[in-house]
C-alpha cells in the first residue's frame, strides 16, 4: 500500500464534519503527503487520543523553548 491510497483510506472512513474540517486545511495549506497523513491520523483520533497529542506537542514546544534560551545564554 502507497502513502496516498493509506491516507485516502483513513480520510474515508472519517465522519463528514471532520472530513470537511480536514479538507478545508489542506485547501489553505497544501500540506506534502507525510503532512496529510498526520492531520488524517489526527481527524480519525479519539477526545482521549487528540488530548495526549495536545500533551505531546505542548511538551515539546516547552522542551524547543527550554533549548533556545540555553542557547541564547551561551
Amino acid at each position: 500500500m502507497n502513502l496516498n491510497t493509506l491516507i485516502e483510506s483513513i480520510i474515508a472512513g472519517l465522519p463528514a464534519d471532520r472530513r470537511q474540517i480536514m479538507e478545508g486545511v489542506v485547501g489553505e495549506f497544501a500540506p506534502g503527503d507525510t503532512q496529510r497523513l498526520l492531520l488524517a491520523l489526527v481527524a480519525a483520533a479519539s477526545k482521549r487520543e487528540r488530548q495526549l497529542i495536545r500533551i505531546l506537542l505542548r511538551d515539546m514546544e516547552v522542551k524547543e523553548e527550554q533549548d533556545r534560551i540555553e542557547r541564547e545564554n551561551q
